[in-house]
């Protein structure tokens, strides 16, 4: 296929000369003029705008992150594998214990001959009377007599 040149229009605002015309690498104005324009290759086949640094260092968070979820899986099949060893042990020991607190077989007890005659309780002490009155006070000691 041939190369195809571009002319400019042959109006005021564009240039009237017929040569060949090529636009600008970057035909829309740069917003912050710190930062490189987009250039055409880049437009046309696809750059990578990013620095290598943060790329590398994305895709090493990305295998970070994997290992970190293979780890936590790991860990939660071991705890979920103990669990399991646990209450079959568990189980274990109470059928032992069930067979170990069998119920015994009743033990017959024949009871005492009753006593002959009827056994006096001893008398209870009678307690002290305590009273709530404080004892009188002697007259000579009250303060109206002093």
């Amino acid at each position: 296929m041939p190369a195809r040149k571009l002319f400019a229009k042959q109006d005021g605002v564009f240039r009237t000369n017929t040569e060949p015309f090529e636009p600008p690498d970057n035909p829309l104005p740069a917003a912050d003029p710190a930062i490189a324009p987009m250039r055409r290759p880049c437009m046309e086949r696809g750059c990578q705008y990013r620095n290598r640094a943060l790329v590398y260092g994305g895709w090493l968070l990305a295998v970070l992150d994997l290992l970190a979820n293979v780890a936590i899986v790991h860990d939660w099949v071991q705890v979920s594998r103990a669990q399991a060893a646990a209450i079959v042990e568990r189980d274990a020991l109470r059928a032992e214990l069930a067979v170990r607190q069998a119920p015994r077989p009743p033990v017959v007890t024949v009871p005492a001959q009753p006593p002959a005659g009827p056994v006096r309780a001893r008398p209870r002490p009678r307690p002290q009377s305590v009273s709530d009155v404080p004892p009188p006070v002697p007259e000579s000691e009250k303060w109206w007599n002093r």
